[in-house]
């Protein structure tokens, strides 16, 4: 079997790379002398040392080794495998005819990475080269999206040539060139003013299921079920893309929107957003008798400046209220039925937690939106069960790290763990709250519109700085699918569960869990509890004590007296 070794840099040094056709007994071996699989450069990897180089070539005598690609950076420390072997004095593969240098592919060094169409281009994505970027600029038809980081290449035989060839790739490009797109003359989509808020527009699409799917595609959209429309940001920028998705298929873009309506200060920020798809889905489950009910409590919530998952946990609370008692007026609601209706929910097997939320919300209606005088509501609130948190040990989160190769993902599981961050928190997080030089990180309008400084780990911050450098991302650290958007709590979560699964471990495990650990860690190594709840950004000294009770050092260290009787009876015996 051929096993092809080159030079390769990943995660911040040099390593030698193992190349070779998937092999089940190769991959054993590997795996006994520590080498570690890359899904970025699709290989395994073992550090970067004649030593290492030295079990490889006992392992596998006939090991081929590659010549490094052309201008890639030689370390000074570190020579190339090939001199490395030189100057271990082997000379067997120099005299060898069956030495054979395999060269690297263009592609690899690039990372070139084929993305979903846009419209009548083909989407790709590279490292910067400059020798092949200067190249694909000549090529006419082929653009770099600024918003996106992406490049664009229209979808043509001649483009598809003259990329493959610079790229030095074959059929890499699909051949769904622009005269296969399907074409829908006479269709129109028609933008109109959204009278509701004029910082969107109402489209509507022709009911196409291609055409549905393209506009569901766009960035902020949503669905009002009320008018039977898509809505959108009224931007230039999203006027562009509608025309720009939908040319090839020539459907005309029909806008009776008054001039003036489209304007850049209406772009849509991502709480705006939440916040007016939360109040939207709220109204559009409640029958038009009732929306007074709603409204009433939308307006109070979003004029005290409440977060948007208060807005929903309150909202959805209430209205399960309204409709348990057929969407009556709560003024007429009396004292006796609001208490059986609570002990009815109980009963149904409803968490504290959820009876905590529906009192909180009716509580807020009586005494914030009602402002009925002298009107005073004392409800029972459900006792809450006592659940100690989830915690990992230090050597299974290191498990859990060393199985993710993605360095984006890593870093963000990383600085969950070493900050005690949220998942919101990594999420939301900019350049600016990274303060290097403090080696602390600025939490900023957290859980409870709190700002917190925690700390930045010192063994992270080259990778943070390896990191900007490789993905370049402008505001937030880690960029979402749109250029300019933060990531997803759910991307997190699923980076989470996939690592989880990977390293093995049997525990259930959320991204909050290393929050958890991070806490119980700091307890056992001695951290007073007011630093760790300053940490954690906890209201109350009481949330923190929780991680007394799981702190395993602390537990470790009681003996039960069942096994002091049974030590003492032991040595009773031995006198």
């Amino acid at each position: 079997m051929e096993l092809v070794v080159r030079k390769i840099f990943h995660r911040g040094a040099y390593r030698i790379g193992l190349f070779f056709e998937r092999d089940y007994s190769v991959q054993q071996q590997l795996k006994g002398i520590g080498a570690v699989y890359s899904k970025t450069h699709r290989c395994w990897y073992i550090s970067y040392s004649k030593e290492h180089y030295g079990v490889l070539k006992k392992l596998f005598p006939n090991l081929i080794v590659a010549q490094p690609v052309a201008g890639e950076e030689s370390s000074r420390d570190l020579p190339p495998i090939a001199k490395s072997e030189r100057q271990l004095g082997s000379s067997e593969n120099m005299n060898n005819p069956d030495h054979i240098t395999k060269k690297t592919l263009l592609a690899d060094k690039l990372r070139l990475a084929l993305l979903p169409n846009l419209g009548k281009y083909w989407v790709f994505k590279i490292r910067y080269v400059q020798a092949v970027v200067n190249q694909l600029k000549l090529v006419k038809g082929v653009y770099w999206h600024s918003t996106y980081k992406v490049y664009m290449a229209m979808r043509h035989p001649k483009v598809k040539e003259a990329l493959e060839r610079i790229l030095e790739v074959s059929s890499f490009f699909p051949e769904d060139y622009l005269e296969k797109e399907v074409v829908f003359e006479g269709k129109s989509i028609v933008l109109r003013v959204h009278p509701e808020d004029s910082k969107w527009m109402e489209v509507y699409v022709p009911d196409i299921l291609v055409v549905r799917e393209k506009v569901k595609r766009l960035s902020m959209v949503r669905y009002s079920k009320i008018r039977s429309c898509y809505l959108l940001p009224a931007t230039p920028q999203v006027y562009e893309a509608l025309l720009l998705h939908f040319e090839p298929n020539r459907i005309l873009i029909a806008s009776e929107l008054p001039e003036g309506y489209l304007h850049k200060r209406n772009v849509v920020n991502r709480k705006q957003l939440d916040l007016s798809q939360t109040k939207s889905r709220l109204f559009e489950q409640v029958p038009e008798a009732a929306h007074g009910y709603i409204s009433g409590m939308v307006d109070m919530l979003l004029a005290l400046n409440y977060s948007s998952s208060t807005l929903r946990t309150y909202s959805h609370s209430f209205l399960q209220y309204l409709r348990d008692h057929g969407y009556r007026d709560p003024k007429e609601i009396s004292y006796q039925e609001t208490v059986k209706y609570l002990s009815s929910l109980m009963e149904r097997g409803l968490s504290s937690a959820s009876g905590h939320s529906m009192v909180n919300a009716l509580l807020f209606y009586y005494q914030q939106v009602l402002h009925i005088p002298g009107y005073e509501l004392k409800l029972p609130r459900p006792k809450k069960e006592k659940k100690l948190p989830t915690v990992l040990t230090m050597d299974e989160c290191l498990q859990i790290f060393r199985v993710v190769d993605n360095p984006k993902h890593k870093l963000l599981l990383l600085i969950g763990y070493g900050a005690g961050l949220r998942v919101s928190e990594i999420v939301s997080l900019e350049w600016r709250d990274i303060l290097f030089s403090e080696h602390k990180i600025h939490v900023r309008n957290a859980k409870g519109k709190k700002d917190r400084m925690v700390m930045l780990p010192f063994s992270i911050v080259s990778s943070l700085e390896y990191y900007r450098q490789l993905y370049q991302t402008q505001k937030y650290v880690f960029e979402g699918q749109f250029a300019g958007e933060p990531y997803s709590v759910g991307s997190v979560q699923a980076v989470m569960r996939d690592a989880l699964k990977k390293s093995g471990l049997e525990k259930r495990a959320t991204v909050h869990t290393l929050r958890h650990s991070f806490a119980t860690h700091l307890l056992e190594n001695g951290t007073d509890i007011r630093y760790i709840q300053k940490f954690l950004g906890h209201a109350s000294i009481k949330t923190t004590t929780v991680y007394t009770h799981v702190s395993a050092s602390a537990v470790n260290k009681i003996v039960s007296p069942l096994d002091r009787l049974a030590d003492e009876n032991h040595k009773k015996k031995l006198d």
